[in-house]
């Protein structure tokens, strides 16, 4: 059995769930993680009404029937122009949910109905060699496989539903998706799933009043055996609109994560402040007693890393990473992404807050009403070195529970001396085990009508921490340098008209930077600086790598643009 105190107390959510939605789910199981995808707030986790057959699946290794999370859901909360706080968030189902499936209406009122949820629950999966497969057989486009045919590209517009909804590749560029005319999914990773959900309901599980979000999530993963960053790690994109026509304040995002190591009941938790990076590892150095799902010797480590956070509200300026003499600033951009990047206003949020909870409820434990949702995802009462919270009023606020050494600049306890202890983590403490949960959180920002914010996490296991950090500095690496693979990149043998298709590397580069264009002649490029100067221009023979000197140029990040007179790609690169 995993949860004493849950289990008590979802015999009395039961009469609730019978009347709630249940949503439908399938499988990531492309590398060496297994995870349950469902369409719904709450993954990695499937509860039934009679509780007998409940499942949690984020198995690690793949096959092993060992799991390292229980369970992990999307949190945002914030308030509307009378100060009225607004939470949509999920735990466990108890109480029912706080999401419904499918897209909102656009007038306004951002509404939905039966039809509509019920059409919309679903996830819908696509294995990237099966549509490279489609994509250069004989039955391409005259025959397109199901997974094609009915990808969930657009909405009804009679019910004023948005047109586009799942992304997919437009070869015509006319914004209708027309599979029989060469039209198909765009996907993320070797295998990928996308569903949508909404708040537009009765908040069962927080009893928060509702937003009207629009959310559309994409779960994907990575097959590749020879990296062990990617080959452990899955990621989910969040796509977040505000349906309403209202203004939302003090907002915040976030993520709720039930890690169980193997054995639920002797883990630890801690973060990693400069990798927006939160995790669990086993308090013990045995997992568990001889059960079936427990580790035994040489437990993993399981975190959770926001990539891509929230967008930070605009205030005019390019703000900066490192002061004048190079040292990192204490703020937003320690973990932060876009700073010092010469774009004014893209600033990204990373992990802003981070905190925990034990299995209980009261002091402590978990959120029962709006204003707890709220207090955890802003993080109000949590105080460096102390275990659980003490609100004594001589204590050091801290942003992050258990950091370690990771926040060089102490920015989470306020940027000035680290208090005591100055290595803090539950091991080091000696805490008493246990079954930890933690939130991890971004904000506060202001979110407009029509407004979208995007995020991008990842959840990635490892034999330990410091490889948990490698993994995470790998991937993270990886989306700078090579970004086409987190872009719906589907591969080389596409069979896609009229699109250029190209490599360059190295990126970052020194001196020479080379091109290869794969399928278009008459091409030219042309490099831009981040505030959209042309610098360097020249023609590009098809078949033949090129070498672009870009000696003179400053360290920094260009853009490259590769056309002829049909079609436009751009590609990001780094002068070292």
């Amino acid at each position: 059995m995993k949860k004493i105190t849950f289990f008590i107390v979802f015999t009395i959510g039961i009469a609730t769930q019978l009347v709630s939605q249940s949503f439908h789910s399938d499988t990531l199981s492309i590398n060496n993680i297994k995870a349950l995808v469902r369409a719904g707030g709450v993954q990695f986790w499937e509860p039934t009404p009679n509780s007998t057959n409940n499942r949690s699946v984020y198995e690690y290794p793949n096959g092993s029937g060992k799991n390292t999370i229980f369970t992990s859901s999307f949190w945002f909360a914030g308030k509307d122009i009378n100060n009225n706080l607004k939470v949509a968030a999920e735990t466990y189902n108890t109480n029912g949910t706080d999401f419904w499936t499918g897209p909102l209406t656009n007038d306004g009122i951002a509404s939905t109905n039966q039809a509509t949820v019920n059409n919309w629950n679903k996830v819908w999966g696509i294995k990237k060699q099966a549509l490279i497969n489609y994509l250069n057989s004989l039955y391409y486009p005259s025959n397109p496989p199901p997974f094609v045919l009915n990808w969930p590209a657009h909405g009804d517009t009679n019910q004023q539903q948005s047109y586009h909804l799942a992304p997919f590749i437009d070869l015509n560029l006319n914004g209708s998706y027309e599979p029989y005319l060469g039209d198909y999914p765009k996907i993320y990773g070797d295998q990928c799933y996308f569903f949508i959900i909404n708040d537009q309901k009765v908040h069962q599980e927080s009893q928060g009043q509702t937003f009207g979000l629009e959310i559309h999530v994409t779960a994907y993963a990575f097959s590749n055996p020879s990296d062990s960053a990617l080959n452990n790690t899955i990621f989910y994109k969040y796509k977040i609109f505000n349906k309403s026509t209202y203004t939302y304040t003090n907002c915040y995002a976030g993520f709720y994560n039930d890690f169980d190591i193997g054995n639920s009941f002797d883990d630890y938790i801690g973060c990693n402040v400069e990798l927006s990076t939160c995790y669990a590892y086993n308090g013990t150095l045995l997992d568990g007693n001889g059960q079936n799902n427990s580790y035994g010797a040489n437990p993993p480590v399981q975190g959770m890393t926001i990539l891509n956070g929230a967008k930070m509200d605009p205030d005019g300026l390019d703000n900066l990473k490192s002061d004048l003499n190079g040292n990192q600033i204490c703020d937003h951009s320690v973990n932060g992404k876009n700073f010092g990047d010469s774009w004014i206003d893209n600033e990204r949020y990373g992990m802003c807050n981070f905190v925990y909870l034990n299995n209980q409820y009261g002091q402590y434990g978990q959120p029962e009403f709006p204003i707890d949702f709220f207090n955890l995802l802003s993080n109000d009462q949590l105080k460096w070195g102390v275990y659980l919270y003490d609100t004594s009023s001589n204590l050091v606020n801290a942003r992050f529970a258990f950091p370690g050494l990771t926040d060089s600049t102490n920015w989470g306890t306020g940027c000035g001396t680290r208090p005591f202890p100055n290595n803090w983590t539950e091991a080091l403490s000696n805490d008493p085990s246990g079954d930890r949960r933690g939130i991890s959180s971004m904000g506060p920002f202001v979110f407009h009508p029509n407004e979208v914010q995007e995020i991008d996490i990842c959840y990635s296991t490892a034999p330990s921490i410091n490889s948990l950090n490698q993994n995470i500095i790998n991937i993270q690496n990886l989306m700078l340098s090579a970004p086409e693979i987190f872009q719906g990149y589907v591969g080389i043998n596409d069979r896609k008209p009229n699109e250029i298709q190209f490599r360059i590397y190295p990126n970052p580069a020194d001196n020479e930077l080379n091109i290869d264009i794969l399928n278009l002649r008459n091409c030219k490029f042309e490099i831009y600086n981040l505030i959209g100067q042309v610098i360097k221009s020249g023609n590009l023979n098809n078949d033949v790598t090129q070498k672009i000197d870009i000696s003179q140029l400053q360290k920094g990040v260009y853009m490259i643009k590769i056309s002829n007179s049909e079609v436009i790609k751009t590609h990001k690169f780094i002068k070292k």
